[in-house]
């Protein structure tokens, strides 16, 4: 049997997000917040149990630890632990996806709903 595979390409499906910004939309553009909410949350919302799940940073140029936790953590904060965990990362380097998974694992330990 096939495996399902549902990919997020910033490159091509997140254009905007290649140079990330602040944590916050009120502080500057291509935030973290705004990724969360418009790209990432559908994103989230469109994997199937079935599906496994790969965010692709292919064509980002730069990387912000306070997008990179707005967009993912607060993911969690919103809710999205599940699919968050499910996520793979591909084209990153291994510093920002170690920070990445420590933000998102940070998050789910500190999350009280």
């Amino acid at each position: 049997m096939e495996e399902r595979i549902c990919k997020l390409t910033i490159a091509t499906d997140a254009k905007d997000f290649i140079y990330q910004g602040p944590r916050f939309e009120r502080l500057g553009p291509n935030s973290g917040e705004i990724f969360r909410e418009k790209i990432l949350i559908p994103f989230l919302n469109s994997i199937r149990n079935d599906q496994s799940a790969i965010i692709d940073f292919e064509g980002t140029r730069i990387y912000s630890p306070s997008f990179l936790e707005e967009s993912f953590g607060g993911a969690v904060r919103a809710g999205y632990s599940v699919p968050i965990k499910k996520l793979k990362f591909e084209n990153i380097p291994d510093e920002w996806r170690i920070a990445l998974e420590s933000y998102i694992d940070n998050a789910i330990k500190n999350y009280r709903r």
